[in-house]
């Protein structure tokens, strides 16, 4: 007869528990209002080799592909969230023009972003750390006539080298 392995003492993740920090000082709005962090799907990617009588065999890859990050963020009434947001991509693709210029670095448009998992007791956990973000898409704001008691979410793509867990 096979033994229950169900323990009673496990304590499930709650979709709740969660902070994001980006840089304060940069963006204190965007990790003040992060409503929904939604993490990327990882590949390996797979090594197709041609075998003779068959198309091909698939082996372990080298390499590692990840999704984008998505991130669903409260949107204040003075929009300061999206104001950040929108001027941080600004700042990407203006950098190209201002070789030059001193303020023109690697550090205006890369960030780390870091979701810390919260225990039931919202206590720190674990920790996904996204190494050199840069936001990809700022998605659109949904307003309407019809309220449904709601506040205004927009959600934010991002993109990255790759993250690190522990």
């Amino acid at each position: 007869m096979a033994q229950d392995t169900f323990d009673c003492g496990t304590n499930y993740l709650e979709p709740t528990g969660f902070k994001v920090l980006i840089s304060r000082e940069k963006y204190p709005n965007l990790q003040f209002y992060a409503q929904a962090v939604s993490h990327p799907d990882m590949n390996l990617v797979e090594t197709r080799v041609g075998y003779p009588r068959v198309s091909t065999v698939a082996f372990t890859g080298e390499s590692l592909e990840f999704g984008p990050l998505n991130i669903d963020v409260l949107l204040d009434e003075n929009m300061q969230s999206y104001r950040e947001l929108y001027d941080w991509m600004e700042r990407c693709v203006e950098l190209e023009h201002q070789q030059g210029n001193v303020d023109a670095t690697v550090d205006n448009f890369y960030n780390d972003i870091t979701v810390t998992v919260l225990t039931s007791h919202n206590n720190a956990n674990r920790t996904f750390k996204y190494i050199n973000c840069f936001p990809i898409n700022l998605g659109a704001i949904p307003f309407t006539a019809q309220s449904t008691g709601e506040y205004l979410t927009f959600p934010v793509t991002f993109r990255f080298d790759y993250f690190t867990f522990s």
